[in-house]
């Protein structure tokens, strides 16, 4: 086996779990705001927004694994799982480390959803947001595929793309919070 094969597999994990991440967010914003309404399944939508969330899990916990494998930069369970703790890289890392807590967090709540206040619910499952930006941060201070023109303008325009849905869910749930208001 090549000496490389767990940096490369941890580095190509790591963008599937972004990507993943980006998907889960997106469907999920379709499903919320109903913009496919024509074609619109909405169990079929939710179906699949729980299977992306828990794909992002995954992969993501692949990419740990790798990193844990790999003899290139050395890191061990305590440089994964507790925040400053890597010396490499340690901001970057650390970045990882909390959207790694965050997206369980997500997801756990998402499997107890009906048990828990629909408030509560809410209010973590929107932190979403905030996951995909943190791991976004994340992958371009840690990641080392960040000088590759064609990695740079795919990675761009898929966080352009859940920016640009990402307003769109905030300027319809604003339209509609003033509908109400004027009705």
């Amino acid at each position: 086996m090549n000496p490389q094969t767990w940096w490369y597999i941890s580095r190509a994990s790591g963008i599937v779990a972004w990507v993943v991440l980006a998907a889960t967010c997106l469907w999920g914003i379709l499903l919320i705001t109903r913009m496919l309404k024509p074609a619109d399944r909405p169990a079929w939508l939710l179906d699949l927004h729980r299977w992306l969330g828990g794909l992002a899990v995954v992969t993501t916990l692949v990419h740990m694994l790798a990193l844990v494998a790999d003899s290139f930069v050395y890191f061990g369970w305590k440089e994964l799982l507790v925040p400053n703790a890597s010396e490499w890289k340690t901001g970057a890392v650390t970045w990882g480390v909390i959207a790694f807590y965050l997206l369980v967090v997500i997801q756990g709540t998402s499997l107890f959803m009906k048990k828990l206040p629909k408030r509560l619910w809410r209010s973590v499952h929107m932190t979403s947001y905030l996951l995909f930006a943190i791991a976004t941060v994340h992958g371009i201070q840690a990641g080392t595929d960040r000088g590759n023109v064609l990695f740079l303008i795919i990675a761009s325009g898929v966080a352009g793309v859940v920016l640009f849905a990402a307003l769109a869910r905030w300027l319809q749930a604003r339209h509609k919070r003033l509908t109400t208001a004027n009705a």
